[in-house]
């Protein structure tokens, strides 16, 4: 009898102990693929960022809000985009050959010669 009452109180300890430890799993968020998301300007005379979402491209002005630039995205290889997008402040269109030359980082040159840069947000 006294072993029954030992092993019925052991079993209660450990199912309280068990109610009080928690098993939290570490959850890990899913690395973004390709350029997909946003996307802050590294340098230059404005703050923006831009978002490629699903072939789209948008920049806008972080101060403001402005939409600086409108346009498409396209796959060339792996790590590697062009951007074909018009200006709304000089109504031009232009073409930019970007490299993911980090998961976080864009490297970017535009058919002005111009170079930029972007960060993952």
């Amino acid at each position: 009898m006294r072993t029954r009452k030992t092993a019925v109180a052991a079993t209660f300890i450990a199912m309280l102990l068990g109610a009080c430890t928690t098993s939290e799993r570490a959850s890990v968020a899913p690395q973004p693929q390709g350029v997909e998301g946003r996307w802050n300007a590294l340098g230059g005379p404005v703050a923006y960022s831009a978002t490629f979402n699903n072939g789209r491209f948008a920049s806008v002005e972080q101060g403001t809000g402005g939409v600086l630039a409108t346009g498409t995205y396209s796959q060339l290889g792996p790590g590697q985009i062009n951007i074909l997008y018009t200006s709304r402040t000089t109504n031009q269109q232009q073409s930019a050959n970007c490299n993911l030359v980090q998961s976080n980082r864009l490297a970017c040159a535009a058919s002005s010669g111009t170079r930029f840069e972007f960060t993952r947000v």
